[in-house]
């Protein structure tokens, strides 16, 4: 089989999605361990029966919907490559406002202590950690996943992040004496029981349920933020949920709420300064 029909193959095999000779040359090249231009100036070059056979493997699985992220164990984040693997929620798009918002109060407030929920991966923490490294941060990030807690490992040792300190805890209780200037958090916010896309059944379910309504998690962070007097908070949340947080942080005696909006104009995140 040379690249070519290899690259055919898969097409062929992923007909049913939006890009799949994209995907095809994605993952022909991360069996070759080459980059996609090699495949076309080599288009007529042999491959292996090992490589054949490693890649009909691949394409089987992302034939079976297996997110393609999973399978490469990389996914693009803000401009940069991050290690993911199955234990790990897979970085959105939407989530880089997240860091936008968040890296814009960290500038404009001076924050120099910072903490994450759900860190899952380490994206958002080691994104605002690169975007700052001019400035003496440091961050503290929980997770109740150990399999979370392993990626966020890697990509700390990846991107030589000496100021980012994990902890196996599902929210704060690591240590009751820090004092926090943000607190960040993509946690889960998905009503329990909701039917969920094929792709989304290989993504860990701890990252994605948030309980019965869905807001419990968010609720839970913003209480703790208010207990630990920790003045600024932002969160990511469901499309649907700005009129339970209005409702829910009504009498908390915020300075502000605010929202902002993912790049279909859906209701995606808030901020809260205490």
């Amino acid at each position: 089989m040379t690249i070519q029909e290899a690259i055919i193959f898969g097409t062929k095999k992923l007909h049913f999605l939006e890009r799949p000779t994209l995907e095809s040359e994605i993952l022909l090249a991360f069996v070759l361990k080459k980059p996609r231009i090699y495949l076309h100036s080599h288009s007529f070059k042999n491959i292996n029966p090992f490589e054949e056979e490693h890649f009909k493997r691949l394409i089987l699985r992302r034939e079976n919907f297996e997110p393609i992220e999973y399978i490469t164990e990389k996914v693009s984040f803000y401009g940069q490559e991050f290690y993911i693997s199955n234990g790990a929620l897979i970085p959105r798009p939407e989530t880089e406002i997240l860091v936008d918002v968040a890296s814009h109060i960290i500038q404009s407030k001076n924050c120099q202590s910072i903490a994450e929920i759900g860190v899952g991966s380490g994206i958002i923490s080691i994104t605002l950690a690169l975007l700052h490294q001019n400035k003496s941060l440091e961050f503290h990030a929980s997770d109740i996943s150990p399999e979370a807690l392993f990626n966020a490992y890697v990509n700390i040792q990846k991107f030589n992040r000496s100021n980012i300190a994990l902890y196996n805890s599902p929210f704060l209780d690591f240590n009751t004496h820090q004092h926090f200037d943000l607190l960040l958090s993509n946690p889960p916010y998905i009503k329990n029981k909701t039917t969920l896309p094929k792709p989304l059944s290989f993504e860990p379910p701890q990252a994605l349920f948030g309980g019965d309504r869905g807001d419990e998690i968010l609720h839970k962070i913003i209480l703790i933020a208010k207990e630990r007097n920790i003045p600024y908070v932002v969160c990511e949340m469901g499309y649907d949920q700005k009129n339970s947080i209005m409702a829910f942080t009504k009498n908390l005696a915020l300075k502000k709420l605010e929202f902002y909006q993912d790049l279909s104009g859906l209701d995606r995140g808030f901020i809260i300064e205490f």
